[in-house]
């Protein structure tokens, strides 16, 4: 029997199978037959009289179901690798030669053993799909006709037919839908890596991007350091000098030394500032003063103001303009909308911060004279990753960033733009102890 050269191979209709070994399938299979042979027995046993018929159908389950186990015991390493297709074709091979016995030995014909046919092609149709469906309706017909089909014929034609239509359909029509779905399957499957695929590219390529603005923000710290303890370095090195050289008047050396004194005061600050901007957890918000947060946030970034050769003015007033949110993460959203004001606007031109206040909230504004945020944009600028900026000079995370900060503070982000007249970004704030005004 050319059996195994006319069915379709598992392996190719269900790739997973190889690497499962037993599944949840071969243990339905497993069940189904333990259940069959379980019943047949007792109906045996129970439904036959005693006589040649009941003592022959009891020797044909007595010799088919060790064997059965003995299949199992053998074919137990087989059905955990790929080829147990092997397996079960020798299993289908068994169960036929089996009902063929059991269906002699209980009446031919009229044996109710042959309604296990259609269970039987179900079984083998559903693991081969639609060749095993056709495989197991023609040995349905085959076992059928052996039986005295024709003899029906004349007597109930219409059994006849029905006998036909369950062995030439019922097998196919099962194994076509598994076919189908295990076409499906194989789709899902690709498209499932192609997705896993797809999320690990835009997971590198966004951590790439992380990267890019970490370096920036670092690039950007860095400068500001850098001014920011230059001076005061400076100074201190011209009074320590003169002082050893002993050039300074007495009555001038504690003024000398109060000068020191200041830089290194200034130098702490700096190194504080940078303490607190580079804090993995931030602190719990607190009450502050939105012009000294303004006024370290320009000491940053004076050398970037320098380089775009753009002005930025700051209309905040000391002790005026009072917030609640936490220091740190303020400087770093405001750090983000005063770079992007100044990367967008003519060189000459100036950046101007402002404040608002509107019942318990206060709004630090910063507005640019830049070429504007069109509509379809202005909406999609706080989207991580999306910029308007060329390729390679903007990782649209700025103010995502800024976005994120302001909702942890209670607060919002509002944008209003038109184009070629610039920009005005506006940070809503709670007010220092939620009062209202």
């Amino acid at each position: 029997m050319s059996t195994a050269t006319q069915i379709q191979p598992r392996a190719e209709r269900f790739p997973d199978d190889a690497e499962r070994g037993f599944d949840s399938r071969d243990a339905v299979y497993l069940g189904v037959r333990a259940i069959a042979l379980a019943a047949g027995v007792g109906w045996a046993r129970l439904a036959l009289e005693g006589g040649p018929t009941r003592d022959g159908v009891l020797a044909v389950f007595g010799t088919f179901v060790p064997y059965c186990g003995l299949l199992y015991l053998a074919g137990s390493r087989i059905l955990r690798s790929g080829a147990k297709d092997l397996f079960y074709v020798v299993a289908g091979l068994s169960d036929v030669a089996f009902l063929a016995v059991l269906v002699r030995a209980s009446g031919g014909a009229g044996s109710p053993f042959l309604a296990a046919l259609p269970a039987w092609g179900a079984m083998y149709a559903s693991y081969f799909g639609l060749r095993g469906g056709l495989v197991t309706a023609s040995v349905t017909l085959v076992l059928t006709a052996a039986f005295g089909l024709s003899a029906h014929a004349v007597v109930d034609p219409w059994r006849v037919v029905a006998l036909i239509a369950t062995a030439g359909i019922h097998g196919p029509v099962i194994g076509y839908l598994f076919d189908r779905v295990g076409h499906e399957g194989r789709h899902l499957r690709a498209a499932r890596e192609e997705m896993a695929s797809t999320h690990h590219r835009v997971v590198e390529e966004q951590t790439d991007l992380i990267e890019a603005e970490k370096h920036r923000s670092v690039a950007v710290l860095a400068a500001g350091i850098a001014h920011e303890i230059g001076n005061p370095l400076a100074g201190i090195m011209q009074c320590a000098r003169a002082l050893s050289e002993g050039t300074v008047p007495e009555r001038r050396r504690k003024e000398y030394l109060d000068a020191i004194l200041e830089g290194v005061g200034r130098l702490k600050g700096v190194v504080e500032g940078v303490r607190d901007y580079a804090r993995q957890r931030p602190a719990p918000p607190s009450d502050l003063d939105a012009a000294d947060i303004v006024s370290s946030c320009l000491r940053m970034i004076t050398p970037l103001c320098e380089e775009a050769g753009v002005r930025v003015e700051s209309s905040l007033e000391p002790g005026v303009v009072r917030v609640r949110a936490e220091a740190a993460q303020l400087r770093k959203a405001l750090n983000n909308i005063v770079i992007n004001a100044l990367y967008f606007s003519p060189r000459g031109d100036r950046v101007s911060i402002s404040a608002t206040r509107r019942g318990y909230m206060w709004g630090i504004a910063v507005a640019d004279h830049g070429p504007g945020i069109s509509k379809e944009n202005l909406s999609r600028v706080t989207d991580p990753f999306f910029t308007t900026k060329p390729a390679g000079e903007g990782t649209g995370l700025g103010l995502a960033i800024t976005y994120g900060v302001m909702r942890s503070f209670g607060g919002e982000l509002e944008l209003a733009s038109e184009v070629g007249r610039g920009t005005k970004v506006t940070m809503w704030l709670p007010a220092a102890g939620g009062a209202r005004a």
